[in-house]
């Protein structure tokens, strides 16, 4: 558009209107430009950390059903061990189950089954009830697969014969006095109560949580169990993405409809598929709620001038500061998280490397924090762990650094110190744990809440982080294999460490 103003020949290219049309696409356009590259940031951002977090996630349930598991075959292996049972006093082992059965309340049924698959007792039945109706299980999987293995077996999803509720059986065998096998000793676990047991940490908002087991049958599921719990997805493409791996994680359409990104982990006693998948949608919302919060701040300083975009620029510095902060530090204790760990662990060993300096690493795990949590509950269990990080914290020296590992395990770094000096701070923190009120903890076998400590030093006992953190670990198990509440270095019981090359 042109205008003449002035003077014959005075020509101006363009009107004011037009100027201040000019001048405000130039202000728009860089941000609208900043805003679509800010977009495909934080979305990919933000679904890298979701397929990671999910990861995490599903790791964590993946432990509980192993926990879970195991301890259903420590039940079996004491019952197997009574004797009333290996001189198979039907009489005495249905009333002992009759007793168990308030202790138990995750356990559909117990079951003593002979060698001729014939069901001899039960927590539910009475003797007579039992002799009367002669119920055979000769055929049924999960009794071929027991009485055919030499400890704990576990068998297929199925609905119970007496209860017809779902149920997966856990069986152990029983022998006679003699050594001689007569039968198998049976927990069935009652998948409508366990499904709260395992899903008891799905909080996370718009996610599923899912426990699929080896054939593709549903065990447990956050949303809708009722519905989903025994349905068989073996033919699907999502559970064939899961074949063959231990982990992962892919994004499908859920058998709702609900496109969402998974992350998967698989457990170590059944094989089964934990699956935590969130909706795709929440993630778009999270860009378009972030994208929305960028314009309610930006619009208003580009009405005041140009210089507003060096306040959003320090505004958005100071946020992405305040969000790499919190995506560091654990929420519930406070402590340095896991991804803090590694940055940290990595320098650290480079400095040890460059100035010929030793470096300790302390791995802690809270002695009976499962039997804690399922006595005085997880709120409780919460409180218990943030104590212990705090009393941690109090008794370390300035130099250390204290993070939370996972779950209750907690880990300590210590710059510039060997492994007598590791050993020190690690007594003090076990022994300050040990004398520390902690409420609810009169419930621990001993009566207190206490810790185990495993410690390993570079570069006495490993030379990479991974080793290191290795070893730590191995400690931490001999710890616990010592009796729990000690402090145990690596090199105990060791004339030279495995890890040292790697």
């Amino acid at each position: 558009m042109e205008s003449y103003n002035g003077s014959i020949g005075e020509k101006q290219q363009f009107s004011i209107n037009g100027r201040l049309i000019i001048l405000l696409l130039v202000m728009i356009l860089p941000f609208i430009a900043f805003s679509i590259l800010k977009a495909i940031d934080i979305y990919n951002n933000l679904e890298d950390s979701t397929r990671s977090e999910n990861l995490r996630f599903a790791k964590v349930i993946t432990y509980g059903v192993d926990d879970y598991i195991a301890s259903a075959g420590e039940s079996l292996a004491l019952i197997a061990s009574n004797v009333n049972v290996r001189t198979q006093n039907y009489e005495a082992i249905n009333s002992w189950f009759k007793e168990m059965s308030p202790e138990y309340p995750y356990y559909a049924d117990i079951l003593f089954v002979d060698r001729n698959g014939y069901i001899k007792a039960s927590m539910n039945y009475s003797l007579k009830g039992l002799e009367r109706r002669m119920v055979n299980v000769r055929n049924l999987p999960f009794y071929r697969k027991g009485i055919s293995s030499e400890g704990v077996a576990v068998g297929n999803f199925m609905y119970s014969q007496f209860t017809k509720k779902p149920v997966i059986y856990v069986t152990y065998p029983a022998y006679d006095l003699s050594g001689n096998k007569v039968g198998i000793v049976v927990v069935a676990l009652d998948l409508t109560k366990t499904q709260n047991k395992l899903m008891q940490t799905s909080t996370l908002k718009n996610t599923v949580v899912s426990i699929v087991d080896a054939r593709g049958v549903y065990i447990a599921r956050s949303n809708g169990p009722d519905f989903w719990v025994g349905k068989n997805i073996s033919n699907t493409k999502r559970f064939k993405n899961m074949l063959g791996r231990k982990e992962g994680s892919y994004s499908a359409i859920s058998a709702d409809k609900t496109e969402r990104i998974f992350s998967y982990a698989t457990t170590g006693a059944t094989n089964w598929f934990v699956r935590v998948g969130i909706d795709r949608k929440y993630i778009h919302d999270q860009v378009k709620h972030q994208l929305l919060n960028h314009f309610a701040v930006f619009i208003p300083l580009l009405l005041i001038a140009l210089f507003g975009w060096f306040w959003i620029g320090r505004d958005v510095r100071t946020l992405h500061k305040r969000m790499e902060y919190l995506s560091l530090v654990d929420p519930l204790t406070g402590l340095w998280n896991y991804r803090k760990l590694n940055q940290d662990l990595e320098a650290e060993l480079s400095r040890g490397r460059r100035y010929k300096k030793s470096i300790s690493f302390a791995m802690i795990d809270i002695d009976y924090f499962k039997t804690f949590n399922d006595r005085n509950g997880h709120q409780k269990g919460d409180d218990a762990l943030k104590a212990v990080a705090d009393t941690i914290i109090s008794v370390v020296r300035d130099t250390d650094i204290v993070y939370r590992y996972g779950g209750e395990e907690i880990c300590i770094l210590l710059p510039e110190t060997k492994t007598a000096g590791a050993i020190k701070v690690a007594e003090r923190a076990r022994e300050a744990v040990e004398d520390v009120e902690i409420n609810g903890e009169i419930a621990q076998p001993k009566g207190t809440l206490t810790i185990s400590i495993g410690v390993a030093t570079y570069p006495d006992d490993a030379i990479s982080k991974e080793a290191l953190i290795k070893c730590a670990d191995i400690a931490l198990y001999q710890a616990k294999k010592k009796g729990r509440n000690k402090a145990v270095f690596f090199s105990e019981g060791y004339n030279s460490s495995p890890y040292m090359v790697k």
